[in-house]
């Protein structure tokens, strides 16, 4: 009686665990699914910078007082031909970008 038990409950056991690594299995599938349909939905997205007149109003202010732009030095993985559009990631780069390129009259070095 004692063995015809265990052997039951050793049974349900490996059913449960089958069956919870099948769900976490599909699952996994799924989570990587919706992953990559976000990542597809950012990239689709056209960059906006915001407020464009908030900007070239900051830009056109700095210019006439002749400061200097905050960062000097290009943003970590900074690429020859990149213009500052392609600092999508950052409101604030994608600015003292712009405001570089309006102070030297060309784009960071490499």
């Amino acid at each position: 009686m004692r063995r015809t038990t265990l052997v039951i409950c050793l049974s349900l056991y490996a059913v449960t665990v089958l069956w919870s690594g099948l769900l976490q299995a599909g699952e996994k599938e799924d989570m990587e699914a919706m992953q990559k349909q976000l990542n597809q939905n950012v990239l689709d997205r056209p960059f906006n910078p915001g407020d464009k007149a908030s900007i070239m109003a900051y830009l056109e202010q700095a210019l006439q007082k002749g400061t200097l732009p905050p960062q000097l030095h290009p943003p970590t993985g900074w690429q020859p031909g990149w213009t500052c559009s392609n600092l999508m990631y950052s409101y604030g780069q994608y600015r003292n970008c712009l405001h570089y390129q309006q102070y030297y009259g060309h784009y960071y070095g490499y």
